[in-house]
């Protein structure tokens, strides 16, 4: 008899114990939030079909409850730590050079002589010809040379044609601040046709245009 009062003794103070710890940790702060079941959204919000489970909802747990904002965090360049890449736009330039012969007046006769330059090399054989006349209206580097085209000359227009005429159209310039007399003209004529016949395999002959005129 005594062993069944006991027994009883012993499983209401057991029942007891379970009671109270179950409490406590029902009072525990936050409790309510891991043990409750995660809400669910409603789907239109999302604009989706179907409606979102609690699986995906994480808000409510205490770590992304923390989390700061995504659009509070400052932006990234997408360079920032990557060091400067070496600036390779003088050695791609000179890559793409190329040398001609240019034509120019010797200072103690009346022959041409010629001095190298460098010059783009591109494509169109028009935009090199122009190349060629500005760099002749820019004169020789050469002491011993002299200029067969006045430097105020402008270039107003250029284009080969399918014979491989090339006409060159200049300002008046050309005219206004030359030297004038039949060999200085014939110097500047022989100066732009070698310069540009030497250089220039589509150019086969040159016609000179002065205002558009010839």
């Amino acid at each position: 008899m005594e062993t069944k009062k006991l027994v009883l003794i012993s499983t209401a103070v057991v029942a007891a114990v379970v009671l109270i710890v179950a409490l406590m940790l029902r009072s525990r702060p936050g409790a309510e939030a891991l043990t409750a079941e995660i809400p669910v959204r409603d789907p239109v919000e999302y604009g989706g079909d179907e409606p979102i489970t609690g699986e995906e909802i994480v808000e409510d747990e205490p770590a992304a409850r923390d989390a700061p904002a995504l659009r509070d965090s400052p932006a990234t360049p997408p360079d920032a730590g990557r060091a400067p890449e070496p600036d390779g736009s003088s050695f791609l330039a000179e890559r793409n050079r190329r040398t001609v012969t240019l034509f120019f007046q010797e200072a103690d006769g009346d022959l041409l002589a010629a001095e190298k330059r460098r010059i783009f090399e591109t494509d169109s054989p028009t935009d090199q010809a122009k190349q060629i006349v500005v760099e002749l209206i820019n004169g020789p580097d050469r002491g011993d040379l002299l200029p067969t085209v006045p430097p105020e000359t402008r270039v107003l227009g250029l284009f080969i044609d399918r014979q491989g005429t090339a006409y060159v159209d200049l300002s008046e310039d050309v005219v206004a601040f030359h030297p004038g007399g039949t060999a200085e003209e014939l110097t500047t004529i022989f100066s732009l046709v070698n310069s540009l016949t030497y250089n220039l395999d589509a150019v086969k002959r040159v016609r000179i245009l002065v205002g558009g005129d010839e």
